[in-house]
């Protein structure tokens, strides 16, 4: 009896774990298969904006040192002979208008381009461009992908509906994953058995076996170890899915859903997605090849990447068509075909944005273009394709020279571990108004204030080019002398009783030397404070701050004594706006980043047009360049032989009085830049002081001036970027013309003048000197 109820009670307890085991298991089921329902009805991921660079413009003289940096950046494979280099072209899209109407490079997609040169170094230059059907001028390369806007980074595909995929890609899958796709019900049982037993043979747990609708489970489910307990949720929910759904639904699903490779932390999913990536086209382009090989990856994207490992990916693509041969989804001529099928990879993208500081730039000004139309948060989401002005060759030697620069001066000056440096550099083509690199911090990932864009700084010494600017504007002085290069200006104490109800105004020099009369050539040079002063008293303060305005900067320039010297805080590209103008002779307009916008279907949003227009008399902008070339030859960067820099060259330095800030602008016939070294908070005094508390090792005093810290930066910055081109002299003015004049009057010389009084000097057409002097010995100029 005993026996009897014991072995009830077992078939009861059995009976309730069984009943409780089952409930589990359908509790379980249902919170899978709710899940997956969930991840298949919500809407796939958003197309991000993406950003891109510019696009890169080839034709002689180019150096072939800079071309051939160029196209290995790009990811070309090179053709090497001594005076020839030799590519074909890729078939990257992008807008047509991009570049010149009807221009060849649109016909040159896929074709082999050569490129010769007059010799065999890196500094010869191009000098032909040939092509299967003769020589063009020049050809464009395509622009390069930077980054997206999308601050989810999984989300980067696109979607297409089934009908878009071309009719090769569905049938690929299907011979190489799952050829009875059509038949089963989401599990193909022969597979899934043979999968099993050859994972437990093994102990391996690698085998495949899964069916579309089963992968497509293990997407949704954002799962992807290979496993038994993994494979027994995708028996179960397979079936329960294709019930609810059409085998339409999930074969479209999975083309959009599949993995293909992996960039950083960005998930390339989708056959859309990896066409872009892996061959910089759209998927309608592909061909049967290309097709093979994307197929080829489902298997193990990391372990089939061409970009890795071609040889193996290659082995898997031919597997791919042989099974689409042996399932009559293709014929032996196409096969045949398929196989002799050229591969030609895009540049490999890399992990993350490329120049984020560059891209913050972008969608502030996206933000500003589309504030009618969208929110700012939804500009991510729009799938817009933005084309820009980006460098990215330029952007990365900008960066890494501001790090080795800053790290460099708080080395020199004992810094490291007192206060930490900060800088940030800008540079624009002055002949197109396109900005081609922004870097707004030493490094992103520790600091992303971006001080190109929310930066507001003193601009010191480097404001003194429009006091000078202004003079010339204005032509003479009230006593009718001439503004000229040999102008004089007396280098003493004095001071400015510009307000009554303010304390007299008395401006200093960084050098405590007095150089007593000096030409205004030398004051520039030089920078002398107090003459710059008496040029700014005698134009008046009015006059200046409008030139401010005419040059470019969108800053009020108050009408006070010490904005001669740079008290007023600028933003730095109100500052590059100044010298590009000076650059493109007295021609300006606003820099810019965005060259054009699409939509995501590939028609037109948006087209720049930049239009430079005259903003001072072209002469007097071209004696600014004259006498800028001194701060090189005579002045305070003078010294940047030392560093190896023997080009041709106008610019400025700048440092604030309390040496928390530090500039130089300057330009090249080429390219105009400016560098910013400094501190973000507090003086760097006071930063010093509390240091030397607590180690009196540490330095008393430390000046950050431009020529010691942003000077160099600048240096390296035009070094590398022009190091194989050839040092272009600034061209010769047609609006400035030799003079003799008189070195004590600055005026024109008289005919009986002693030539050791005369000085030949460049004096603005139109604006000649009408005094005629030889001042004696014993004359003083008029102060």
């Amino acid at each position: 009896m005993n026996f009897t109820n014991k072995i009830a009670r077992n078939r009861r307890g059995f009976v309730i774990a069984s009943a409780l085991l089952i409930l589990a298991f359908l509790t379980f089921f249902l919170y899978l298969y709710r899940q997956v329902d969930a991840a298949f009805e919500a809407p796939l991921e958003f197309i991000p904006t993406r950003i891109y660079s510019s696009v890169t413009r080839i034709a002689p003289p180019m150096a072939r040192g800079t071309l051939e940096r160029k196209i290995r950046a790009l990811g070309y494979s090179v053709r090497v002979s001594p005076q020839e280099l030799s590519i074909v072209l890729h078939s990257t899209r992008y807008p047509d208008f991009l570049i010149p109407d009807q221009h060849p490079t649109l016909s040159l997609r896929d074709k082999r381009i050569t490129f010769q040169f007059e010799g065999k170094g890196p500094t010869s230059s191009l000098v032909a461009i040939q092509t299967d059907t003769g020589t063009i001028d020049d050809v464009y390369l395509e622009p390069e992908f930077v980054g997206t806007l999308s601050a989810d980074k999984n989300q980067i595909r696109e979607v297409l509906k089934f009908e878009e995929f071309p009719e090769q890609i569905p049938l690929a899958v299907m011979a190489a994953e799952d050829n009875r796709f059509y038949e089963h019900f989401g599990i193909d049982p022969r597979g899934f058995l043979r999968a099993i037993f050859v994972d437990l043979k093994t102990l391996s747990l690698s085998q495949g076996g899964s069916t579309i609708t089963q992968q497509l489970v293990k997407n949704l489910m954002e799962r992807r170890n290979r496993n038994l307990f993994m494979k027994i949720n995708e028996l179960f929910l397979a079936p329960v899915l294709e019930l609810k759904y059409t085998k339409k639904q999930i074969f479209e699903r999975y083309l959009n859903e599949v993995f293909l490779g992996q960039i950083g932390s960005f998930e390339i999913r989708g056959f859309s997605e990896g066409a872009k990536y892996f061959y910089g086209k759209s998927v309608s382009e592909l061909n049967t090849g290309e097709i093979a090989l994307l197929v080829g990856l489902i298997k193990g994207p990391v372990f089939y990447s061409p970009h890795r490992h071609m040889d193996r990916a290659k082995t898997r693509q031919r597997y791919v068509l042989e099974r689409m041969l042996e399932t009559e989804r293709l014929k032996e001529d196409e096969f045949q075909r398929a196989l002799k099928q050229p591969i030609r990879l895009a540049k490999a993208p890399q992990a993350g944005n490329r120049a984020p500081y560059f891209i913050d730039y972008v969608k502030a000004e996206l933000t500003a273009l589309m504030k009618d139309r969208f929110e700012e948060s939804e500009i991510p989401e729009l799938g817009l394709q933005v084309y820009t002005t980006l460098d990215l060759g330029l952007n990365q030697i900008a960066q890494e020279a501001l790090q080795r620069g800053l790290e460099s001066v708080e080395t020199r000056l004992k810094l490291k571990g007192v206060l930490e440096l900060q800088g940030a550099v800008a540079a624009v083509d002055h002949t197109t108004g396109e900005i081609r690199t922004l870097i707004g911090g030493r490094n992103y990932a520790k600091s992303n204030f971006n001080r190109i864009l929310n930066m507001k700084r003193q601009a010191g010494s480097t404001f003194k080019p429009v006091v000078y600017t202004t003079a010339f504007r204005t032509f003479e002085d009230d006593r009718g002398n001439a503004f000229t290069p040999a102008y004089p200006l007396l280098d003493q104490e004095w001071g400015w009783n510009y307000d009554p109800k303010q304390p007299v105004w008395k401006p200093s020099n960084y050098e405590k030397e007095k150089l007593g009369w000096i030409p205004l050539k030398t004051s520039i040079a030089k920078s002398i404070n107090t003459t710059a002063a008496r040029v700014a008293k005698r134009v008046g303060l009015a006059e200046v701050s409008e030139t401010a305005k005419l040059l470019g900067m969108s800053t009020r320039v108050p009408e006070v004594p010490s904005i001669t010297l740079g008290s007023v805080e600028v933003n730095p590209l109100e500052l590059l706006e100044v010298y590009m103008t000076f650059a493109n002779h007295g021609k300006g307009g606003d820099p810019f980043v965005i060259k054009a916008i699409q939509n995501p279907d590939g028609s037109e949003f948006y087209r720049s047009e930049y239009r430079a227009t005259p903003r001072i008399d072209p002469g007097v902008a071209d004696m600014m360049t004259y006498l800028l070339q001194g701060v090189f030859t005579d002045g305070t960067a003078s010294f940047v032989s030392q560093l190896g820099f023997d080009r041709p060259a106008a610019g400025k330095t700048g440092t604030t009085n309390d040496y928390r800030d530090s500039w130089f602008v300057g330009y090249t016939p080429q390219l105009t830049a400016l560098v910013w070294a400094g501190l973000d908070q507090g003086l760097i005094e006071e930063a010093i002081t509390e240091a030397r508390k607590k180690d009196k090792t540490i330095p008393k005093r430390v000046r950050l001036t431009g020529a010691s810290a942003a000077l160099p930066v600048w240096i390296e910055i035009m070094k590398r970027t022009l190091q194989y081109e050839p040092a272009l002299p600034f061209p010769e003015s047609d609006h400035l013309v030799d003079m003799r004049l008189d070195s004590r009057s600055g005026q024109k010389a008289t005919d009986s003048c002693p030539e050791s009084q005369v000085v030949l000097e460049k004096v603005i057409v139109g604006r000649e000197p009408k005094k005629s002097t030889c001042l004696s010995e014993y004359e003083k100029p008029e102060e």
